[in-house]
């Protein structure tokens, strides 16, 4: 596990009454003073199987029980480390460093102007009319390759949950891509590896429904393609995904990344 990570929750660790050297070393100390810590968390917080996870998942579930405490939406408190375990622990550090969460961001970007399918313009009362209510609506897309979970690629998976309105349009481009780089290019560019859809959450670092709690979004591989990375660093911005990137846009859908350079893991049927 990445030092910085083992570093904050020794930091947090101490603030809680432990006495270890933050050096980014998960030894056993560090390792007593988390199972002493998750011990006291009341049993609604997190799953009772917690004292058969490995290190690095009880160490994640601490940051993301942490991040909760602030008041930064996590998810599920499972101890795997997601896009949402990575904005809350970026939101934590922030908070140490500042003494004030981060400030709510998002920039408007410009759709491309392909539309066939005629997805509405990303506000809530605009998308409600379109797909109705949040949560609803929900079908299953049966995928023509298999995915893995991001979050943990010993899961493999053969459909997800997307709404109705946007299946046969998702079908369409999945079946496209395999079609065009094949099953081994598919997985070598990581565009097997599925990062969610439905998720009845509100935006990261924002105040109104995210689209994937209408499961009108999916990200892929959200580990080489973090919320705030720009196109020098984020995988999907390079050359070998341009075929990827127009199968979506010719459906209509958006990549946040393309058109406005940040959450390349992110495509969504919905003009923001």
């Amino acid at each position: 596990m990445n030092k910085t990570y083992i570093r904050l929750a020794q930091q947090e660790l101490n603030r809680l009454g432990a006495s270890l050297v933050e050096d980014g070393g998960y030894g056993l100390l560090t390792l007593a003073a988390l199972d002493s810590h998750l011990t006291t968390r009341d049993p609604s917080e997190i799953p009772a199987e917690w004292t058969t996870w490995s290190k690095t998942r009880k160490l994640t579930a601490f940051i993301q029980l942490l991040a909760e405490d602030e008041g930064v939406d996590v998810g599920t408190i499972d101890g795997f480390w997601g896009p949402h375990t990575d904005f809350g622990y970026g939101s934590l550090r922030y908070l140490r460093e500042h003494g004030v969460l981060p400030p709510p961001w998002r920039d408007i970007p410009q759709p491309p102007s392909t539309n066939p399918n005629g997805w509405p313009s990303e506000e809530d009362a605009v998308l409600r009319d379109f797909y109705g209510p949040v949560a609803t609506h929900q079908t299953r897309i049966e995928l023509p390759y298999r995915h893995k979970l991001a979050w943990n690629k010993t899961k493999k998976i053969d459909s997800f949950i997307c709404h109705e309105r946007v299946h046969d349009s998702m079908n369409r481009v999945l079946e496209r891509v395999l079609d065009h780089y094949g099953l081994d290019r598919v997985q070598s560019l990581r565009l097997d590896l599925w990062g969610g859809c439905f998720n009845q959450r509100k935006k990261r670092g924002g105040s109104s429904w995210s689209t994937h709690a209408w499961a009108i979004a999916v990200d892929y591989d959200p580990e080489h393609n973090k919320l705030h990375w720009n196109r020098d660093r984020a995988r999907f911005a390079r050359p070998e995904y341009d075929a990827w990137w127009r199968f979506w846009e010719e459906e209509g859908w958006v990549s946040l990344g393309r058109a406005r350079n940040f959450d390349w893991m992110h495509i969504q049927a919905a003009r923001p």
